[in-house]
């Protein structure tokens, strides 16, 4: 198995540090090629090339290793969304942007998408922090008056349904931006906003550069 994410961020720390790691990217690829429900731990060791034993001196079960790793991702796709998003004000354009970026990230690294979907899907408390950010964003929409909804849990599970559907399609049919600008579009539609206002917002937000 090839190094991952975990094990670029551990190379040159100790070897418990890297052990950890190897496990955590096995994680990740054994959840992309099984699925989050289907993984076992003997297959997690397996992809690592590590002994079953070795698991429970770094985890106490398969959740905890995969909140794990769904965390670590996730960090880094907001460090990620962070540094495009750094100075864009308009919470419209930050919808855009932030979910054009996502989406292309995870086009990028099809592995992290089945773990961030599967995770939100699965792992108690996993989807209220992935819609931490999502939350704020709307939040601020409102209260810029480009919005005109009342942002609640439901709201929330809408718009990330949009983004789930828009990812898994162009996991399965290669990258497409019409996709991408047409589920943006949809987000806006269903904040509130009217369709003129939602496509000059669209233009600008994703001409953020990749």
């Amino acid at each position: 198995m090839r190094h991952g994410h975990f094990q670029d961020h551990a190379a040159g720390q100790g070897k418990r540090e890297r052990t950890r790691a190897a496990l955590l990217d096995a994680a990740v690829h054994v959840v992309a090629e099984k699925g989050l429900e289907a993984a076992k731990i003997s297959d997690i060791t397996t992809a690592a090339g590590l002994a079953n034993g070795t698991f429970y001196n770094h985890f106490t079960d398969k959740d905890q290793i995969l909140r794990e790793a769904a965390y670590g991702l996730g960090l880094e796709v907001a460090r990620q969304l962070d540094a495009e998003m750094a100075g864009i004000e308009d919470a419209a354009r930050r919808v855009v942007t932030a979910t054009s970026r996502f989406i292309a990230i995870l086009m990028i690294e099809p592995d992290w998408a089945a773990v961030l979907l599967g995770s939100a899907d699965h792992l108690p408390g996993m989807r209220e922090e992935m819609f931490r950010y999502l939350r704020g964003d709307l939040e601020r929409g409102v209260a810029q008056g480009r919005f005109n909804v009342e942002v609640t849990s439901f709201l929330l599970d809408q718009v990330a349904s949009l983004i789930a559907v828009a990812i898994r399609v162009q996991l399965q049919a290669g990258a497409d931006p019409a996709v991408t600008q047409q589920v943006c579009e949809s987000i806006l539609r269903l904040l509130g906003m009217p369709p003129a206002k939602a496509r000059k917002a669209i233009e600008s937000g994703m001409r953020v550069p990749s």
